[in-house]
């Protein structure tokens, strides 16, 4: 009876141009997502959701391959099954890489990604699994190309012409339908459509940025203006650090051992986030007048425009590469600076360390200008961690957490040297602006946090999870002798630094700090303002961070 049904099944499907054979290839990507996603992703809804979209998706490629052309039909099949490969592979990597689906920002993050980051990512999260994984997936097709002669008899590629009237209405309503269930209940479960989507939005923020942040001159903020006779101001921007990992912030470990020697120079606040735990969402925020009340604004400007106009000769040193698949946001945002340094490009074939950057810091402070501001983006603690510092910053290396395993513990013990190196930086760069004598600032904060099996079984981060390490991070600042004789001694405040900040207005605060005036200064964002007002730090969709 069972042959009878396998042999009638096998005549249907060869009606339309399909062999059962070939049947059972189609759906080998979608058998691995039942199955091996089954034992990864963590809520039984979600898994019913994933493998309902995903089977979808297969039987809409497997109808459109049915109407393809006899001659073409071996080609779509393969590049069908390519498909249908990779989108499992990505989406069940990504769970059990983080335990969650792959999100919108997470795309935006592939999206800025360099060949760089890329190579570093895999090295990092390349594991067995994931190995194992990729095989699972790709050999049937490797083995179907190898014998593809020798079992091309096996596919019946028979013309559409040939498929009775009732058959092509009844695999043209197949199509449709599934293509319906897709859009209509699945779409955040299809990549291709949130890959799509998103890429959309991306490639429209990127447009807006570019027209309104990467000229120097910006007329929202035409009216700036700052009364110091000289000044040099230093705004470094971290990456990847998170205050779970800081001795300055209690971490049991002496990750901070140059920065601990000069806490009482510090301003240092406790209690900051970060809006995103991205980097190319988060500095969007905290380097502009975007915010979560309004993520769009019709007319925007960034801090380094925003010095432009009050009269300083502004800096932007990185060690970050200036390319994504076009040019990242904080490329776009620091193009705006009178000068550029960009000393990590795609021609590079070695890790550069922030101490390449202090040479050409110490040069800039040099220089016969009487006003700057120096922006610094850091490479700071970005993962692959080992590759953060060099080899005489090997400082930990012993367990440090027994209870997980040996890998951890290395990523723990990298991230932990590169917390310690990074603060080697911090701390030359003060001792550089103190020699100046002069009128100064330091400030400090870090983009975004990484969990690095702090909160979650994970090195690094994700929105989706959104761990307090992903979001908490390092805010500093130190104010030289000169600067604290022409304005108040934050220092003295101590009150001021347990106040709850979230970094997405940081525009104000630095507007303040560096003594700039202008039409849209908001002093109840500023953090250093007396009139500071607390509000709820909403973060994801709306959700109050403090009520976690």
């Amino acid at each position: 009876m069972f042959q009878r049904i396998i042999k009638s099944v096998r005549c249907e499907f060869s009606s339309l141009g399909i062999s059962f054979y070939l049947l059972w290839w189609f759906f080998h990507p979608l058998s691995v997502v039942v199955v091996v996603g089954f034992f990864l992703i963590p809520f039984f809804i979600e898994y019913l959701k994933e493998v309902i979209a995903f089977g979808c998706l297969t039987v809409l490629l497997m109808g459109l391959y049915a109407f393809t052309p006899r001659a073409m039909k071996f080609l779509v099949y393969i590049s069908s099954f390519l498909l249908l490969s990779s989108l499992s592979f990505v989406k069940l990597s990504f769970f059990h890489l983080y335990g969650v689906k792959i999100s919108a920002s997470a795309l935006f993050v592939i999206f800025e990604t360099n060949a760089s980051e890329t190579s570093e990512f895999l090295e990092n999260y390349l594991n067995v699994p994931i190995i194992i994984l990729f095989l699972l997936l790709f050999m049937p097709l490797i083995w179907l190309l190898v014998f593809k002669r020798k079992k091309a008899k096996q596919f019946k590629f028979e013309n559409t012409r040939k498929k009775p009237p009732i058959k092509i209405v009844l695999l043209l309503a197949l199509i449709i339908v599934s293509g319906f269930i897709i859009q209509w209940k699945f779409k955040n479960e299809n990549i291709l459509l949130n890959s799509f989507s998103s890429y959309q939005e991306y490639s429209k923020t990127k447009e807006i940025l570019a027209s309104q942040l990467a000229k120097t001159e910006n007329n929202l903020v035409s009216d700036a203006t700052n009364s110091d006779d000289e000044a040099a101001y230093v705004v470094i921007i971290g990456e990847s650090t998170s205050s779970w990992h800081m001795q300055l912030y209690g971490y049991k470990r002496e990750t901070n051992p140059k920065l601990v020697e000069i806490k009482n120079e510090l301003v240092l606040f406790n209690n900051v986030i970060t809006p995103n735990v991205h980097t190319i969402l988060a500095l969007e925020k905290i380097l502009t007048f975007t915010n979560f009340e309004n993520p769009k604004p019709n007319q925007n400007a960034s801090v380094v425009q925003l010095a432009n106009a009050a009269g300083f000769e502004t800096y932007w040193i990185s060690n970050q590469q200036p390319v994504g698949i076009h040019e990242s946001i904080s490329t776009i945002i620091g193009n705006a600076a009178k000068n550029k340094y960009f000393i990590a490009t795609e021609g590079y074939k070695y890790t550069i360390h922030d101490g390449a950057l202090l040479p050409i810091v110490e040069q800039v402070l040099q220089e016969k200008k009487k006003k700057k501001l120096i922006f610094l983006h850091l490479i700071g603690t970005h993962v692959a961690y080992y590759k953060r510092y060099p080899k005489e910053f090997e400082f930990f290396g012993t367990l440090s957490r027994p209870d997980l395993d040996k890998k951890a513990n290395e990523y723990i013990n990298t991230y932990d040297n590169a917390t310690r190196y990074n603060d080697s930086i911090i701390r030359a760069v003060i001792d550089k602006v103190k020699l100046l004598d002069t009128n100064s600032y330091v400030a400090y904060f870090s983009d975004h946090g990484d969990d690095v099996y702090d909160e979650a079984n994970i090195a690094g981060h994700n929105e989706y999870l959104g761990t307090k390490p992903m979001y908490e991070v390092p805010f500093m600042v130190w104010f030289s002798e000169k600067y604290y004789k022409n304005s108040e001694s934050y220092s003295k405040k101590e009150a001021l630094k347990q106040r709850a900040y979230n970094l997405e207005d940081f525009m104000y605060s630095f507007a303040e700090i560096s003594r700039i005036k202008f039409a849209q200064m908001d002093s109840t964002r500023s953090v250093f303002s007396n009139q500071f007002i607390e509000r709820p730090r909403l973060v994801k969709d709306g959700e109050n961070y403090d009520k976690k």
